[in-house]
């Protein structure tokens, strides 16, 4: 059964949300500062509030992505202001979606999706079938105080690495069909391990826009790297008027790079299970 308390809050929340995105979009297509968004997809600013006010899915988009851009947005207090706003509206959203388990209520989510229409209509989302949740959660990016230059990179060597007992990769393949070959064979596999011996099942992650700020304080040189989904919103003042210096990286990722594999390297390469990306370490 589906609880009321547990809808009302979660709609309050989103509604909340909704009403702050409204507020944060609509300043800035407003704004009259200096930005800079790559020209090919969202090189204005009413494309660019679309995609930060965007926290449905799209028809037939994969549930693994999220719709992305990178740029930099010239930002005055009122729309800073918005943006933390916003931001807090998210976080606070997160934490009840996490304590309710949203992602796994398609129950609730569907009650939410009815009972939003008319906000989910003013943000331009009419018809949108569900919540995406990632694109619910991720921060608008802030730069306050404004940084001295941005560099744009693409990242494309990430992957995760999660350990694995045989026990826990024997469970994985029993619950796909084990009347295939190939799983009946790597299921063997398994079986000849040595008691205390570990796997690691690797995902190779997407590429991902990386920045890189750069500030001068006090004589010193202070840099932090983030990954970017959404443009950057820059601080700027009477002061500081103008966005920092920046690069324009290519709209598209360049091909991984291929890199020679160490004699020593911990992973063996070739996958052992292959059905769940699935390695052996090297002895």
């Amino acid at each position: 059964m589906l609880r009321s308390n547990s809808a009302t809050e979660l709609l309050e929340s989103l509604e909340q949300l909704q009403h702050s995105l409204l507020k944060f979009c609509t300043q800035l297509q407003n704004s009259r500062l200096p930005y800079w968004l790559p020209s090919d997809t969202y090189g204005q600013l009413d494309q660019a509030a679309q995609l930060f006010g965007d926290i449905w899915y799209r028809d037939n988009q994969d549930g693994r992505t999220t719709i992305s851009q990178y740029g930099l947005i010239g930002a005055d207090p009122t729309l800073i202001a918005l943006a933390e706003q916003t931001n807090t509206c998210k976080q606070q959203f997160q934490t009840l979606a996490s304590q309710y388990r949203l992602s796994e209520n398609s129950e609730l989510q569907e009650s939410l999706q009815r009972r939003s229409d008319e906000l989910n209509q003013l943000l331009n989302r009419q018809g949108a079938s569900r919540l995406h949740l990632k694109q619910c959660y991720r921060l608008i990016p802030i730069a306050d105080p404004r940084p001295e230059k941005i560099g744009f990179s693409w990242y494309t060597s990430g992957r995760s690495i999660r350990k694995l007992t045989p026990a826990e990769a024997e469970e994985k393949l029993m619950k796909m069909d084990v009347s295939q070959t190939h799983i009946r064979m790597q299921l063997d596999a398994l079986g000849k391990l040595q008691p205390g011996d570990m796997l690691a099942q690797i995902q190779t992650q997407v590429p991902v826009m990386r920045a890189n700020l750069v500030w001068k304080q006090d004589k010193q040189t202070i840099r932090k790297a983030r990954n970017t989904s959404l443009p950057i919103l820059i601080a700027l003042n009477d002061d500081n008027p103008t966005l920092p210096a920046y690069n324009e990286p290519p709209t598209t990722p360049p091909e991984a790079r291929s890199r020679l594999e160490r004699s020593d390297l911990k992973i063996d390469p070739q996958p052992f299970l292959p059905s769940l990306r699935v390695h052996r370490y090297n002895g």
